[in-house]
């Protein structure tokens, strides 16, 4: 139990499993529940998108007619209740149906109507919540903040008679991506008069206001989600623009994530052929690399490597290094399934690879969360050749499946895979460093080369 009880809210556009679009919405569904079960009272605040299953994820009205400023006048919001799953964590659903019924929750790399809507909406979650807390009966300890979403949070509870002196933390989950917008159309949803505008005058290198930036500067604490990524963010080349603001803090924490290892348990999944423990690990792989190639129609062989992705199919990514490699790893008399959806330019490069391997090489274009969870545990590698990776999730459930890493050494993938060829009795996968097709490639051909001469520590699950 903890020494103290906090009461901490979380700020969050995604909660898994209630909706989740990324690995952010793992985390704000795993870690209330961690807080919790350490004694804390956390809760949830997330907007009521129309998207939302009512029927699984029901809710009540909890407060009703709730004022918010918003460009000049007075509306009325409302906050329904439910519960996380797996824990009495309360999620706080903010019903506002102008903002949040449109569909689902980011739209932010879109153009035009539908990412100023995007910021628009977002916008108006950090509006009601510094707003709305004044009003209810329930007032926390600590305000947490994910992402560009909630990140203007810290700045708005300044300006509030009772929470100005609340304490908050900004995590950042991907600083790629920052909620920047034209500041008079910001501020005037914001109602802001000219000498309140004054506190807002910050602006990023697009001289746009910049919810990100803004966290950035407002908040007590911020934070990312591994302690490489915190010293990449301060580089010029992996800052984003922000890495001077940044560097002007006094510090930049890095906590690295984790995952829910009761969600994420071979021995109960319910989506793999066979569940296992680390007692039947060895039968568990094999059957389960048999029905993972057959769910891709590759014919049955435990001895051919199979390599499995699951992921966003964006350059970030790094998946446009396997479509230059395709020859040469079809050398290596390997298999490689995957899984994703994304840019249509790396879309197209794989599809072609697909189309010109289908031997060794099968594509699933979309997302399916079964077949996700059939990769991690037949899959004898897990790819993740990221050209910069702030935490990643999906290592870390590889591993718990027993599936053995291929990563690229940056940021939480650097932090939480160890590389084979340097620790041959404590590594936990294969690492490379540059990020070129080439250093790919080596990294595929040393897995490839320990599959081979040394099959059993991939039969163990390591």
């Amino acid at each position: 139990m903890a020494t103290r009880r906090y009461k901490v809210l979380f700020v969050t556009p995604e909660v898994t499993p209630i909706i989740k679009v990324g690995g952010l919405g793992d985390v704000a569904g795993a870690l209330p529940k961690a807080l919790e079960v350490r004694g804390h009272d956390v809760r949830i605040i997330l907007p009521d998108y129309g998207v939302i299953d009512r029927a699984t994820y029901p809710s009540d009205r909890c407060w009703s007619n709730l004022r918010v400023r918003w460009e000049s006048r007075d509306v009325q919001v409302n906050i329904n209740e439910g519960v996380l799953p797996g824990s009495t964590v309360p999620v706080y659903y903010l019903d506002y149906p102008e903002q949040f019924e449109y569909g689902g929750v980011y739209v932010e790399k879109a153009g035009g109507d539908a990412l100023k809507r995007a910021i628009r909406h977002f916008v108006f979650l950090s509006t009601a919540v510094a707003q709305v807390l004044d009003q209810i009966d329930w007032q926390p300890d600590l305000v947490h903040c994910h992402d560009w979403p909630a990140a203007l949070v810290p700045s708005l509870l300044r300006r509030s008679k009772i929470h100005n002196h609340t304490p908050t933390v900004l995590t950042i989950h991907n600083l790629e991506n920052q909620g920047g917008w034209p500041a008079q159309e910001v501020l005037g949803w914001l109602g802001f008069t000219d000498r309140q505008a004054e506190f807002f005058s910050l602006r990023d290198r697009y001289k746009s206001f910049n919810l990100l930036q803004q966290g950035i500067h407002a908040a007590t604490v911020v934070n990312t989600v591994s302690p490489t990524y915190a010293k990449e963010i301060l580089t010029p080349e992996l800052g984003e623009g922000l890495d001077q603001d940044l560097s002007e803090r006094p510090s930049v924490q890095g906590v690295l994530n984790g995952i829910d290892t009761e969600q994420f348990d071979p021995a109960t999944d319910p989506h793999i052929a066979f569940r296992y423990s680390a007692k039947t690990v060895t039968r568990g792989k094999a059957q389960n690399k048999s029905a993972l190639q057959k769910a891709f129609a590759l014919p049955a062989n435990d001895d051919k490597l199979l390599i499995g992705s699951v992921g966003r199919l964006t350059s970030q990514k790094g998946y446009d290094l396997l479509a230059a490699i395709g020859p040469d790893v079809a050398s290596l008399g390997l298999e490689i399934v995957m899984l994703g959806s994304g840019h249509s330019s790396v879309e197209q490069a794989l599809q072609r690879l697909a189309q010109a391997h289908p031997a060794w090489f099968r594509l699933r274009i979309g997302f399916d969360a079964r077949l996700a969870q059939q990769i991690y545990a037949g899959a004898d590698v897990f790819l993740m050749p990221s050209r910069f990776e702030p935490c990643g999730l999906g290592q870390l459930i590889a591993m718990r499946y027993g599936t053995l890493p291929v990563v690229r050494a940056t940021g939480g993938l650097k932090d939480t895979v160890s590389d084979l060829g340097l620790h041959p009795h404590q590594g936990t996968g294969f690492v490379f460093e540059n990020f070129q097709s080439a250093a790919l490639l080596s990294a595929l051909q040393q897995a490839s080369h320990v599959f081979r001469t040394n099959k059993k520590l991939f039969a163990d699950g390591r």
